[in-house]
């Protein structure tokens, strides 16, 4: 069995504008997300069978474009037999130090590794994906952390099935998974020395991106270079609700996203005016716990203390690390799980 382990990585929200909805009734945003040193550790293995089942090698073959469309164009019912004759050869299975989460089609992992097997099965013998998560990152809390295991199974199965995707292919099927996805799997490239060197050496790789439309367009940005306190209350938010209801908010004011990229390049004091997270409207009043969290980590040091995501993790960031370890161990003596890292660069 061939093994490959990815560090997983969280990511913060050092701005986020809801600039709209598209056709599909997503709403599209203007965002710069930010890799942070917390992680996850996510190990994927793969035992191929021994000999093809006999009706290996049929059916449809599937090109390794982003969107893993058939140049062929085969007729539906034979696709659809030919998906289903990859999943039976596989075998999957999730295990993790949580017993909360999900190891079925509701982890996220999980169903990446479903995805790689309905786009590239058909190449291979069939075998069993097996993958161990330690989890660090918590869950429900606008940090990546189910969408970063999910671009890990990715470059894993790319890596340990020798698919030689590019970066840029790798995104793209990372998009069928979620927003956030296509960006965990940059930042991966740049931290996993243990991927393919095309990818770790790619164009794309990124610790910190603007991300446009559903958030799936990501261009390269400066990275945020700062030490950062987590912190949270022990309950979750929904980021379909937050997005739903955020329609119905005014809006106070919204990141100058140009702005905050030149200042980021340029280290100008005044790019934390522009750390500007505009579901803060919905769930600051929704949710008052955290506000009063927010409230809390502004007595602080801290140059700047804002949500993360759509909540309810509140981050702050600091000058020094000593700052950062004080406030989040007074954090966890209230009883907030809190946690102090730093941004990747």
């Amino acid at each position: 069995m061939k093994s490959i382990e990815i560090a997983s990585y969280a990511k913060i929200n050092l701005s986020i504008d809801v600039t709209g909805v598209d056709r599909s009734g997503f709403h599209t945003v203007d965002m710069i997300m930010q890799q942070i040193a917390f992680h996850d550790d996510v190990k994927i293995s793969f035992a191929e069978n021994s000999a093809p089942d006999a009706g290996a090698g049929s059916g449809t073959t599937f090109d390794t474009s982003p969107e893993g469309i058939s140049s062929a164009e085969p007729d539906a019912r034979t696709e659809s037999a030919s998906h289903r004759e990859s999943q039976e050869k596989f075998g999957i299975s999730v295990s993790t130090n949580r017993v909360y989460l999900p190891t079925n089609e509701k982890n996220l992992a999980y169903r990446a590794a479903q995805l790689m097997i309905q786009l590239y099965g058909n190449e291979r013998n069939g075998g069993s994906i097996e993958i161990e998560i330690l989890k660090r990152i918590p869950v429900g809390a606008g940090l990546a952390g189910g969408s970063g295991n999910g671009a890990a199974v990715i470059h894993g199965l790319n890596a340990l099935w020798n698919l030689d995707l590019s970066l840029t292919e790798i995104c793209g099927i990372c998009e069928e998974l979620g927003s956030d996805v296509p960006f965990c799997a940059v930042g991966q490239a740049v931290m996993n020395k243990k991927l393919p060197r095309k990818i770790c050496k790619s164009d794309i790789a990124a610790t910190c991106v603007r991300a446009t439309g559903r958030g799936t367009h990501i261009r390269k940005t400066t990275s945020l270079k700062k030490p950062i306190v987590l912190a949270k209350p022990r309950f979750g938010v929904s980021t379909s609700a937050a997005y739903k209801g955020i329609d119905s908010c005014e809006i106070e004011k919204r990141p100058d996203n140009d702005r905050l990229e030149k200042l980021l390049k340029e280290r100008g004091a005044g790019m934390y005016d522009e750390f500007i997270n505009v579901l803060e409207n919905y769930t600051l009043k929704a949710y008052p716990a955290v506000q009063v969290l927010k409230d809390k980590m502004e007595k602080s040091p801290a140059r700047k203390v804002l949500m993360s995501g759509s909540g309810p993790t509140v981050f702050a960031v600091f000058d020094d690390m000593q700052d950062a370890k004080v406030l989040s161990a007074e954090l966890r003596k209230e009883k907030y799980e809190s946690y102090w890292t730093h941004t990747t660069v």
